[in-house]
């Protein structure tokens, strides 16, 4: 799978915590926002991430490949 680089609009992010329920490793609560703990690391890291875009409420996190 292709890599990919997640980034956050954090002044967008309503803190619902989707994103880190779906890819944990991957997102975090930071202050008053969540935000890209790391990047993906593994395929299904990757799709779980992916997953995280799809569900965000917000369209907070954005993909840069």
């Amino acid at each position: 799978m292709q890599e990919v680089e997640l980034h956050v609009e954090r002044a967008r992010c309503i803190r619902c915590g989707a994103c880190a329920s779906l890819a944990p490793g991957v997102f975090a609560l930071r202050g008053e926002a969540y935000d890209v703990a790391r990047q993906p690391a593994t395929d299904e890291e990757r799709v779980l991430a992916r997953a995280a875009v799809l569900n965000c409420p917000s369209h907070a996190i954005r993909v840069a490949r």
